[in-house]
């Protein structure tokens, strides 16, 4: 489905996130409504068992994932950030009362922009962060963005961005990118080897959930970013595991809602679909057949972020060892 003009990512982004802000409540975590995969403290399965074990709640994973985003970023305080699809506004609240950052986020969806901004009145921060419902792409056009922003930031955005339309994203950072800044996202990926059937293709997500997205694939990514702009990629963190254990989680509050969800108007086949949705989601995570990503992008040539931007194992995060992670692999 084509996402070239703002019209048609508009509507695509009204028919899920303008749903109903309250439907959203039911299953995110209270504390900072991110509708992105949260980054648990994960130990070794027990002798005998695969895999990972998860500990702690969704709210503590959530503030453990911004902090993971925030430290990609190498944010400093009172530095200028833009939030690429902000939802809600976890992030940028986050990086604002944390960092004592200007953010910028930018939206398409009326819903959560409407939200965000009572959370940012409620937190005493509106001298700090601003919204705005506007494409990336014209935002990028405005002479006064250009070269603004310290860092960039956008989790799981690029998915409504289309394959034919990555280029334009990485084109839009790298105009409003400082020299020395530095973009990290959040992202869905599909594995390269079904990625060309795949997006040729439609299927319950991008037909009846997500109208017109598209989970790009990394090699598509790093493609787009070489060709439309000076990024380069310099890190990958891999929580897809971590993205099944979350909507795990949204699964059974979502179901524990059930009488709230109904009284907001929501019927029986909006029941099925949506446990259907967020169980198909888990499997694919499980499986391995979707992934999520965290990627870190500099501008060539810019060294000084080279201690930042160290090549890791794409599993590592700070709960887990080299060794726990090795063991795992070689259990799976």
């Amino acid at each position: 489905m084509d996402n070239s003009e703002r019209g048609g990512s508009l509507k695509n982004i009204h028919a899920h996130y303008d749903l109903s802000n309250d439907l959203f409540t039911t299953f995110l975590d209270k504390e900072t409504l991110m509708y992105s995969s949260a980054i648990y403290d994960a130990v070794k399965a027990p002798s005998g068992r695969s895999g990972l074990v998860f500990r702690g709640t969704l709210e503590e994973a959530q503030w453990r994932k911004l902090d993971t985003l925030l430290d990609r970023a190498q944010v400093q305080p009172g530095q200028r950030l833009l939030d690429i699809g902000f939802g809600w506004g976890g992030l940028s609240l986050h990086a604002a009362k944390k960092y004592g950052c200007e953010v910028t986020g930018i939206t398409l969806s009326v819903e959560q922009k409407a939200l965000a901004e009572e959370r940012v009145k409620k937190a005493g921060l509106e001298h700090l962060i601003t919204f705005e419902v506007v494409d990336y792409r014209k935002f990028a056009r405005r002479k006064e963005n250009r070269g603004k922003f310290d860092r960039v930031l956008s989790c799981e955005m690029i998915e409504a961005v289309g394959h034919e339309h990555l280029g334009e994203f990485f084109w839009a950072v790298e105009q409003v990118l400082a020299y020395d800044g530095i973009l990290v996202m959040e992202a869905i990926t599909t594995p390269e080897t079904r990625y060309e059937t795949y997006r040729r293709s439609t299927d319950f997500i991008n037909t009846i959930i997500f109208p017109g997205s598209c989970c790009p694939s990394l090699h598509a990514l790093v493609d787009a970013s070489y060709k439309q702009s000076s990024l380069t990629l310099e890190h990958i963190d891999n929580i897809g595991l971590h993205y099944a254990q979350t909507l795990a989680e949204w699964r059974r509050r979502f179901n524990a809602s059930e009488s709230f969800v109904r009284k907001l108007g929501f019927d029986d086949v909006f029941m099925r679909v949506w446990n259907y949705y967020l169980t198909y989601c888990e499997a694919g995570f499980h499986s391995q057949t979707e992934n999520c990503l965290i990627l870190v992008f500099s501008r060539q040539g810019c060294n000084g972020l080279v201690p930042l931007c160290e090549t890791r194992s794409v599993t590592q995060l700070p709960a887990l060892t080299d060794d726990e992670i090795n063991a795992w692999i070689s259990e799976a």
